[in-house]
């Protein structure tokens, strides 16, 4: 299964983690890409001190080589708050207690909405006051309790500073920075760690007569990896041989000097990079943008409903004779790893990590080709090695093993649903399980269904839900079985289950969820907007989209 690749992300976005590239031609590296955080730094001031403050850690921390935003308080966009990655606020005290009149309006903001709920929000606050009043700080200790009762994550915790505040404040900074440092080295080590494996099987799971190619692929390992139920593989898929050759021969006849006068190893380390390494596909507007100054043509239309390949574009747009080819090479991107959920128990199978694919087919261009990845994963015999990372999904993880899970995954969102039953039957839960599955058709897409069939005869499945929606003339989806279901689901989640969902972010997702919400509301007579958001913030409804 396909999943968006970045830690620490918002459950309603698509994170991608970027790939590194082993070396440029000539031993040359590129450097590696990745999503840039969105870091906001706010100051509430009334007499000028915050604001100085501010403006010093500010250039402090841009020299420190950390993207940041300084934005005053009273022009600060209040919409913006649920956007935030990281925010740090600088705030002072005013009066009895009260925040400064440039913070007002945020101040009363955060306190006063009821339905703010800051779930990806990650920040600190540094509080400026006087020893020698009553409420030293009072604002600032404010601010950091609403920011945490309302589900923002504090990384750092409250400073309070006295009137000579430098010393503290950047203590307060230089905590900001390491956490930052410390951050982006975890992030390089996870990437950097490829792990090797062998394929040990690769299976259709669909029967002959289905519209789908999902794949059940077995990877053994050759040392003991760690990991968890709700963990990913991220896999950097190889360029296919055909288009890797055709670049080559092109190269070979539209620069025969250049490229005969490479050493033969040279020419290795060409063919590896555009094999193993370069994005040749599927090109993005940067790059072209960037490749448009190398070619015989400035002007390279970009037509965002069209994907350049790149022999497509060597033969469209030849590059300048003048510029070699390492110029080329130094504006290539590197192939982006895709994100699988792991399908396995790190308890149950011993040394070898499961995974569940659907071999994606799109129109690309007018022509119905592949997905990258599936197709690579889907084409893998048993013996081919395989480097892949582990990313740790800290947020969608098992619960104590007393809780009741309500499992929602459709199609191959079923995935990390069977490392989590794997866990729990080897590790004897006694909390209940609940799995809501479907596809197309029962004969042909009821994936692993023997292992469902079997954990439901053990009592390891205290409840299943199929729904196969082109079984019937009427179309039946998971979010139907939640419906006929509605008292029983109501009474599990009132009484603490927590909810799980995997798959499809649109229209499956959103579409659960607003089953969910009438459920509540005609079922539990509650509010469903208030009900969703506690469960959120007490971890209990957790979705992995995508």
């Amino acid at each position: 299964m396909f999943l968006k690749l970045i830690q620490e992300s918002s459950q309603n976005e698509i994170v991608w983690m970027c790939g590194y590239m082993s070396g440029f031609l000539f031993c040359k590296k590129n450097t590696i890409k990745k999503k840039k955080d969105k870091i906001t730094l706010v100051y509430g001031t009334e007499t000028g001190n915050a604001k100085n403050l501010a403006f010093n850690v500010h250039k402090k921390a841009k020299k420190e080589g950390l993207e940041i935003k300084l934005v005053n308080l009273d022009r600060y966009s209040l919409i913006d708050l649920e956007k935030e990655d990281y925010f740090f606020v600088i705030m002072s005290t005013y009066g009895k207690g009260e925040p400064p009149t440039s913070a007002k309006s945020f101040f009363d903001f955060i306190h006063q909405n009821k339905n703010l709920f800051l779930k990806n929000m990650k920040y600190s606050v540094l509080a400026l006051g006087d020893k020698s009043y009553t409420y030293f700080c009072k604002a600032g200790e404010d601010v950091d309790k609403r920011l945490y009762d309302i589900g923002a994550q504090r990384i750092i915790p409250l400073y309070k500073c006295d009137v000579d505040y430098e010393n503290q404040a950047y203590q307060w900074l230089n905590k900001i920075l390491n956490f930052f440092k410390k951050k982006n080295e975890i992030n390089t080590k996870n990437i950097n760690q490829k792990i090797c494996g062998k394929i040990l099987n690769n299976i259709i799971l669909n029967k002959k007569g289905s519209e789908k190619e999902i794949h059940h692929i077995e990877i053994s390992l050759q040392k003991k990896v760690k990991y968890s139920p709700g963990d990913s593989i991220g896999i950097f898929p190889e360029n296919s041989l055909e288009e890797v050759n055709n670049i080559i021969g092109y190269i070979k006849k539209n620069r025969r000097k250049e490229f005969e006068k490479y050493e033969y190893e040279e020419k290795k380390k060409i063919f590896f990079l555009f094999k193993k390494e370069l994005n040749i596909i599927s090109l993005s507007e940067n790059f072209l943008k960037k490749y448009s100054s190398l070619s015989e043509n400035i002007n390279i239309v970009l037509n965002h409903n069209y994907k350049w390949k790149l022999i497509d574009l060597l033969k469209k747009y030849p590059m300048k004779n003048k510029y070699p080819l390492k110029d080329l090479m130094k504006i290539m991107e590197p192939i982006k790893p895709r994100l699988y959920s792991i399908s396995s128990s790190p308890t149950t199978h011993n040394n070898v990590i499961h995974i569940t694919v659907s071999r994606h087919r799109f129109q690309l261009n007018g022509v119905s080709v592949y997905g990258h990845c599936s197709n690579f994963l889907s084409e893998l015999k048993i013996g081919d090695e395989l480097s892949f990372f582990i990313y740790k999904n800290y947020r969608f993880k098992l619960p104590n093993s007393n809780k009741n899970i309500i499992l929602i995954g459709p199609g191959t969102g079923i995935a990390p649903f069977r490392s989590f039953l794997y866990e729990r039957e080897i590790k004897k839960a006694t909390g209940k399980n609940w799995l809501f599955f479907g596809d197309q058709h029962f004969d042909t897409d009821f994936l692993y269904q023997t292992e469902i069939l079997n954990w439901k005869k053990k009592g390891i499945l205290h409840y299943v839900s199929f729904s196969f929606s082109r079984d019937q003339e009427k179309k039946i989806y998971v979010q139907n079985k939640i419906w006929e279901n509605r008292v029983e689901f109501f009474h599990w989640i009132k009484n603490g289950a927590y909810i799980y969902i995997c798959g499809n972010k649109i229209p499956m997702s959103i579409d659960v969820e607003k089953m969910i919400c009438l459920v509540i509301e005609k079922v539990g007579k509650c509010n469903s907007e208030l009900f969703l958001k506690k469960m959120k913030k007490e971890g209990r409804y957790l979705t992995d989209v995508y």
